[in-house]
Order: C-alpha cells, then structure tokens, then sequence
C-alpha cells in the first residue's frame, strides 16, 4: 500500500468517526483565498504575457515565467475545489 492509499485510509476513517471536522467559517475563509490568489496571478499572468510580447528576445525568460504562471494557478484553483468538496462532504 503506497503512503498516499494510507493517508485516504485513515483520512477517511477519522472523517467517518466525526473526528476531522473543520468549522465551516475557516473553509468559507480559505475557499474565498484560494480564488482570490487565483484571481491575482490570473492577472499578473496576462502581464507577463503582454510584457513578453512587448519585449521579445530582449526578455528570454518571459515564455517560461507565463507557463509558471499558469501552472499555479492551476494548482491552487484544484486546491480551491478540494476543498469545497471536502466542506460539502462535511455539510
């Protein structure tokens, strides 16, 4: 059994027992964080694009910071979800 299948495991075991439970009012908090952060690297995005394409060669890692970028906030808008599943479970 890999770590990840033994964190669920007992993840899901302290849930069932009413033992991992995480007041609403925190998770409302951090979901509302979560898109927020989303929202402002959304943004800083689209200006690393623009300054990419104003500045071309003369800023060469532009495309890769862009990509970064992205990736982030890909990552913490997952994050976003998993944890509104995680309060909808609990509700």
């Amino acid at each position: 059994m890999s770590d990840n299948d033994f964190i669920n495991r007992v993840m899901d075991g302290l849930k069932e027992q009413g033992y991992l439970m995480i007041p609403d009012d925190f998770i409302d908090q951090l979901i509302i964080t979560l898109h927020a952060n989303v929202t402002t690297i959304n943004t800083m995005t689209q200006i690393a694009e623009l300054e990419t394409k104003m500045l071309g060669s003369l800023l060469p890692t532009g495309s890769r910071q862009v990509d970064s970028l992205k990736e982030l906030s890909k990552r913490i808008a997952e994050i976003a979800f998993n944890v509104e599943d995680v309060r909808n479970e609990q509700r």
